[in-house]
């Protein structure tokens, strides 16, 4: 379950920090909050000062293109997550490296942003058409080739996912 913190709540909790009253730990327990909030909102505060915590709040939204060039420069660069983080101004480090993850994982199709929410029951039970009449010639043709195109493309991608983890694998040689 996620909780969601007012900005005074955080610039307080930073402050107790700062002053040395309370570690971590204890402002954890204190306030009855995981440390890695706090720990969280300190990094933001500190390397983005108040509009780190603001903008820390929002939710925004990285596309395919951008979320491989920020790993690419981090490979390139072998840069840490929080350092490539305060590069392109991600507020969240821990990101970068889900992004790596699923990159390393599933390729650059792993990047693709994944629609939020949940699907509709009636587009799951209600096929949109089916026709009882069986298929004609010139159909079954069809439906023939674009299967065969299917498995074309699949392989494809597969073969796309292997090359891709291979030259990740040689430049992590290097």
């Amino acid at each position: 379950m996620s909780r969601k913190f007012d900005l005074d709540f955080k610039l307080k909790l930073i402050e107790e920090y700062k002053n040395g009253t309370f570690g971590l730990t204890a402002l954890a327990k204190k306030y009855n909050i995981d440390d890695s909030y706090i720990r969280t909102w300190i990094y933001q505060y500190d390397s983005y000062g108040l509009d780190g915590l603001i903008s820390g709040m929002k939710r925004k939204s990285y596309s395919k293109e951008e979320k491989f060039t920020i790993i690419q420069y981090r490979l390139k660069h072998q840069l840490s997550y929080r350092e490539t983080a305060k590069v392109f101004g991600v507020m969240n480090p821990t990101l970068i490296a889900q992004w790596q993850k699923k990159y390393n994982e599933y390729g650059i199709l792993g990047l693709e942003s994944k629609p939020k929410g949940r699907s509709s029951k009636t587009m799951k039970n209600k096929p949109r058409h089916i026709s009882d009449k069986p298929l004609n010639e010139s159909e079954r043709q069809e439906l023939e080739r674009l299967r065969a195109e299917n498995r074309q493309l699949e392989i494809a991608i597969a073969l796309e996912k292997k090359l891709q983890s291979l030259a990740q694998e040689n430049q992590t040689r290097k």
